[in-house]
């Protein structure tokens, strides 16, 4: 199993539900992606964690740009 997939789903978890979003989320995407491509070269497992993962890291970054829109739609003068 690869181990970038694994820290891309917790990394992704933790883009959504704790105080570092934009943190997680992107460093989700990061090891996800690289997983992707050592699991092609290596023939590992774990490219639907990486998927996970990555699935996690773009959907982190959808909430937080929805937030900051929102935010910026409600303080309008």
């Amino acid at each position: 199993m690869n181990t970038l997939a694994t820290i891309s789903v917790i990394s992704g978890l933790l883009g959504i539900v704790c105080l570092a979003p934009v943190l997680g989320s992107v460093v989700a995407l990061i090891t996800g992606y690289t997983a992707r491509r050592q699991i092609e070269v290596h023939r590992e497992r774990g490219r639907e964690r990486a998927g996970r993962g990555i699935m996690l890291g773009w959907a982190g970054l959808v909430v937080v740009i929805a937030i900051a829109i929102i935010v910026i739609i409600v303080n309008r003068p």
